[in-house]
């Protein structure tokens, strides 16, 4: 993750620590960061976040429909340097931070929603739900230019 980007060491002090946990599952490890002290402190932004019934009704009247999944979507959003330090967390390796959106923020949903939205806000036939794109046209060549 440190080549990838996505974490950084940290050797100074900072003024949040995390911990974090490990998922034992049936394919592979995953590492999870445990913010919830730190999200008790965060400000979110209270972005609206769309319906599933409002995602419906804008693909109404739509005949060729796709869903992208935007994988590991929040670590396509960096974080300024102060934030980034908020989020370091320990690890028997050293502490670290995250560079990038982390999951398990409280925020990170509507961060995300938002930056999605901006980015799509031309196109309404390009509907950004949370990490999932739904796309939605009336005929395969409409379709093809989305």
């Amino acid at each position: 993750m440190v080549e990838a980007g996505i974490i950084s060491k940290v050797e100074e002090p900072t003024e949040w620590v995390s911990n974090i946990f490990v998922i034992d599952s049936p394919k592979k490890l995953r590492i999870c960061l445990d913010p919830r002290p730190l999200n008790e402190a965060i400000q979110r932004p209270h972005y609206p976040i769309p319906t599933a019934d409002a995602l419906v009704t804008k693909l109404q009247g739509g005949k060729v429909f796709t869903i992208l999944d935007a994988k590991n979507g929040f670590w396509q959003l960096p974080l300024d340097e102060e934030s980034s330090y908020l989020t370091t967390f320990c690890t028997p390796w050293g502490r670290y931070r995250c560079l990038v959106l982390p999951f398990g923020l409280n925020s990170a949903p509507e961060e995300f929603q938002k930056a999605m939205d901006e980015i799509y806000e031309e196109d309404e036939d390009i509907n950004p739900y949370f990490d999932d794109i739904a796309l939605g046209s009336s005929t395969v060549e409409e379709h093809c230019r989305l």
